[in-house]
């Protein structure tokens, strides 16, 4: 689970995070700043192109678990449908940078790396870009892009 994971910008309305305790799969990693979904009733890491209304929201905390879970197995996640996050994207692939043209496109995960956008993927897509961070340090690009997350779950 190496690399950078989505990182709290702010909200599109002024607000803060709405943090909330939810139960855990078992057999999950989940790391603070992943994507996670809501599979039968309990959290799971996110993969590439969840399908349907599923996002619950952005892991604030570390959680793993095992072959079995209780009521005490929880995870903190940001259920603000308006937070806005961080994310860095592949540079891998056909698209290797993103312009202010890019605002308001949505992207999906990436396949090999579920911490990351996939700047060549937009089927499945529920990260909507809604800014462009600031250069690095020496004008260095930094890869990354701020996104608003869509198709979330509802009343979670």
């Amino acid at each position: 689970m190496a690399g950078r994971k989505m990182v709290f910008h702010g909200t599109n309305n002024g607000t803060q995070p709405i943090y909330r305790d939810v139960p855990v799969n078992i057999n999950q990693t989940i790391q603070k700043g992943s994507i996670v979904i809501k599979s039968s009733g309990k959290a799971s890491v996110a993969a590439a192109g969840p399908s349907g209304n599923i996002i619950w929201g952005i892991a604030a905390e570390d959680k793993t678990t095992g072959g079995t879970v209780t009521a005490a197995d929880t995870v903190k996640i940001d259920v603000n449908p308006d937070s806005i996050y961080e994310i860095p994207f592949q540079t891998g692939g056909t698209k290797t940078s993103f312009t202010a043209s890019d605002i308001g496109t949505m992207y999906d995960l990436s396949a090999s790396n579920n911490y990351t956008l996939n700047p060549d993927d937009t089927t499945g897509a529920f990260l909507e870009v809604t800014g462009l961070p600031s250069p690095g340090i020496g004008g260095t690009p930094r890869n990354a892009v701020f996104v608003q997350i869509k198709q979330r779950v509802e009343n979670a």
